[in-house]
């Protein structure tokens, strides 16, 4: 049988400390918390501290354990020193344990990378591994030369798009970006040094660090050697304002620049120049008065920045139809204004959501099956109101799907369907997906989830991705106290105005589903609906339909050229196969910049040849991207 040990190790931070602080290490019971893995030491360094949380995975008894920590000098390829701890840990409890491997007696030296292995010695297993590397200060110079920055912005977490500032209300998830190019002096190093994220809250108190090594984003970021670093976090309306992200090589800022959440608009573009030079010192007050120098009431810097009109005009793209049938309905009820009693006439003017799904390429599975459900909808509508009994419909549903094949945009017509029918208050979609529902604090999920919930009220809930939430492997993962907080909304009956949508892969969706009886009772088979990914010929009018829209036209030979590769990529697609959203990438990506270098080079100026896209233009084959690749070693995985 195999052996397992029964406890785990949750949590490992380095800190290296001086000659100086050998005689009192208790400091590092007050060092907060943090990922750092790279330390910049000189002639004073000491040694290395480790904090260590141990937890006890058993929930009936303690454990009592004997566990080792090696230094393995994975430049030397050696091991280097080892101390041994014994732990004793109440039921289910943990406790935090703190080693130091002096320098002088472990051989530990700088400019050197070193992994620390924990190990169960009863029985004899690996828990964990983490690396740290020493950099030479007397080497590497002033931490501030190593990167030359380049920009910052503020990205979503599901776009590549970059803004300077954001209008935001819900609760969302983005990502604070910095782009680098690292210098001479930081390549001296065998690693390339990871970056701090520093972002300080609107309240002013609030901090978050994260630290990261930087990456390329694509092969041509690669080239042109430009890293980048992002920094995730979330809004909120009560944390909504100014914020200020700043960016630390070794505790030395580099640059930093202020966003705020609450502009009168999304400002596109990033900052750079003199707008992302990091404060002499932190100040909310500061902050907001950068805000106001640096953005004008028209809501543009007075800098030039960087636009991409053609992921704005993806954006337009996708949201294209789903606009148009907004604005077809809007005209109907402006028309209906002028009649004096439109109560009998109310019905007609109401658009048919089955309708309006014909309008989009592909769902025809969904569009069988909402155009039954649009249809009871309305008869309910029309016996309640006649004053006769109605059997009501469950309103919540489940969307299997890959990523772009719809869901989002059918779940915003279901949200209008339901409102004009007087099924929903307001028939708005309130998007969610794990990482907006999980809290700060363990268990706090539920106030996330409940405050979702609030936001939905007259609405919808969209949760992507919902099969995140289910962890059955990790009997803490905070995931389940979303679910049961979803259960017990879904059994009070008493509150039927809102609807909840989980969305997210076929498979993945119907283990979570069939794990959870509570979700099969209030959610039937017939709310369950199935988005196919789009056949080759519908990705064919997808593009055309962008291109179009775009006024771009294809002659013969790029017509066929991008039939053949769109052949090939379905032909070699895997499950997360982007669907609509690879052809826009494609588009925006591959295509267009193509067409845009050939038009330059030849000079050419006329109208048929800034619209016309030829067969040169089509790639046959997509780009294949240069995997990131690092010096650091990557043994287990890091804490």
């Amino acid at each position: 049988m195999k052996r397992k040990s029964p406890i785990s190790v949750e949590i490992i931070q380095f800190y290296t400390y001086n000659c100086d602080e050998t005689d009192d290490l208790v400091f590092i019971e007050q060092f907060p918390y943090d990922n750092r893995h790279d330390f910049l030491v000189d002639k004073n360094f000491a040694g290395i501290a480790v904090k260590v949380e141990v937890w006890n995975n058993r929930f009936d008894k303690g454990a009592r354990r004997n566990i080792s920590l090696t230094l393995v000098d994975m430049t030397m390829r050696c091991e280097v020193a080892t101390q041994r701890v014994r732990i004793n840990l109440a039921a289910d409890g943990f406790k935090d344990y703190f080693i130091h491997f002096p320098a002088e007696t472990s051989g530990i030296v700088s400019d050197h990378t070193y992994k620390l292995v924990v190990r169960d010695e009863n029985a004899g297993l690996p828990l964990t591994e983490s690396i740290i590397h020493l950099l030479d200060k007397s080497t590497m110079g002033d931490p501030t030369m190593w990167y030359q920055i380049c920009d910052g912005g503020i990205r979503p977490s599901w776009s590549d798009n970059v803004f300077k500032s954001l209008n935001t209300v819900d609760a969302h998830e983005y990502l604070v970006r910095f782009t680098v190019a690292p210098e001479n002096c930081c390549r001296l190093s065998a690693v390339m040094p990871e970056l701090e994220v520093r972002l300080y809250y609107p309240d002013g108190k609030y901090v978050k660090a994260f630290f990261k090594e930087p990456f390329c984003r694509n092969l041509d970021s690669y080239k042109d050697n430009r890293w980048t670093v992002e920094c995730p976090f979330e809004t909120a309306d009560e944390i909504n304002g100014v914020f200020y992200a700043e960016l630390l090589c070794m505790e030395y800022p580099i640059a930093g620049f202020v966003f705020d959440t609450l502009s009168d608009e999304d400002i596109r573009g990033v900052w750079f120049g003199s707008d992302i030079e990091p404060m002499d010192e932190y100040s909310s007050h500061q902050a907001k008065a950068l805000v106001d120098k640096r953005l004008n009431r028209n809501g543009e810097s007075d800098a030039t920045f960087e636009v991409d009109p053609l992921e704005d005009a993806i954006d337009k793209f996708l949201a294209s139809q789903l606009e148009e049938l907004y604005d077809e309905d809007a005209s109907l009820t402006d028309e209906s204004e002028d009649v004096e009693d439109s109560s009998e006439e109310a019905p007609e003017v109401k658009c048919e959501p089955a309708l309006s799904l014909d309008h989009l390429t592909g769902l025809r599975a969904v569009k069988e099956k909402l155009a039954v459900y649009e249809r009871v909808v309305r008869f309910n509508k029309m016996r309640s109101d006649k004053g006769l009994p109605v059997a009501i419909s469950p309103l919540h549903s489940m969307f299997l799907g890959s990523p772009g094949t719809g869901k989002t945009t059918v779940a915003k017509l279901i949200g209008k369907m339901l409102f004009q029918a007087g099924v929903l208050s307001e028939g708005h979609v309130v998007v969610r997906e794990r990482a907006s529902l999980l809290g700060q604090n363990y268990n706090s999920e539920s106030e996330k989830t409940l405050e979702a919930i609030e936001k939905a009220q007259g609405g919808i809930l969209f949760i992507d991705e919902a099969y995140q939430l289910y962890q059955p492997n990790d009997p803490r993962d905070p995931g389940k106290f979303v679910i049961e907080t979803l259960l017990t909304a879904l059994s009070d009956d008493t509150n039927r105005d809102w609807m909840l949508i989980l969305a997210g892969y076929p498979d993945e969706m119907k283990r979570m589903f069939d794990m959870n009886p509570g979700f099969k009772s209030r959610i039937p088979d017939s709310n369950i609906y199935t988005f196919d990914d789009f056949t080759e010929a519908e990705l064919m009018e997808i593009a055309e339909n962008y291109l179009s829209q775009n006024n771009y036209t294809l002659t013969s030979g790029a017509h066929k050229a991008l039939i053949t590769r769109l052949k090939a990529d379905y032909a070699q697609r895997e499950k997360n196969f982007g669907n609509a959203r690879l052809v826009m990438n494609m588009i925006q990506t591959e295509i267009l910049p193509s067409m845009a270098v050939r038009v330059i080079s030849e000079g050419l100026t006329d109208d048929i040849s800034l619209t016309e896209i030829r067969e040169v233009d089509i790639p046959a084959t997509a780009p294949v991207a240069k995997p990131t690749t690092t010096s650091r070693p990557r043994v287990g995985f890091t804490i």
